[in-house]
C-alpha cells in the first residue's frame, strides 16, 4: 500500500494546526509557510476534512483553520480515511468481487486491512502533537531575546 501526498500532507495539515492554533484560527498561508505545501492544495485537502468534522473554519480577516475536535480523540486512521477514502490494500474489498465466494486469497487482505486500520487507530493526533514538542525542544527558538 501507498500513501496518496493528499493522506500524508492532511495529516501533516492536522498536525500544524494542532501546534499553532491558539486563540486565533491558522491560515491556510500560515500552514503553507510552515509546510511547504501550496495554499491551493490545502483547500483541496481540508475540503473532506471539513465534511467528516475533523476540521472547522473560520472567515473573515483573521480566518483560519481550526480543529473540531481534540487531539486526543483524532486518529491517524480517521485523517487518513477523510482524505484517502476507503484505505483497504485491494479494491475487491470495499467494491465487492465476482470471486469473493470462492477467492481463498481475499482474507490475506482484509486481514492486513484490519492489521492497517488497527495500527492508525492508535495514533492520535496529540500523540503526534507531543512527539513533535518532544523531538524540535532542543532547537533554538530563533524569535527568542
Amino acid at each position: 500500500m501507498r500513501l496518496s501526498t493528499k493522506g500524508r500532507y492532511a495529516t501533516r495539515i492536522l498536525l500544524c494546526i494542532s501546534r499553532l492554533e491558539g486563540d486565533l484560527p491558522v491560515s491556510k498561508k500560515r500552514i503553507s509557510e510552515q509546510e511547504g505545501i501550496s495554499t491551493d492544495y490545502i483547500e483541496q485537502i481540508i475540503v473532506p476534512l471539513k465534511n467528516t468534522g475533523l476540521v472547522s473554519s473560520v472567515r473573515g480577516l483573521r480566518g483560519g483553520f481550526r480543529l473540531a475536535k481534540d487531539p486526543a480523540d483524532i486518529t491517524v486512521f480517521d485523517i487518513l480515511s477523510a482524505s484517502e477514502g476507503n484505505i483497504n490494500l485491494v479494491g475487491c474489498l470495499a467494491e465487492g468481487c465476482s470471486k469473493s465466494d470462492t477467492c481463498v486469497v481475499q482474507r490475506v487482505w482484509q486481514g492486513a486491512s484490519d492489521v492497517l486500520q488497527d495500527y492508525f487507530s492508535k495514533i492520535t493526533l496529540k500523540e503526534l502533537h507531543d512527539d513533535y514538542i518532544k523531538r524540535t525542544a532542543d532547537q533554538p527558538n530563533m524569535f527568542s531575546i
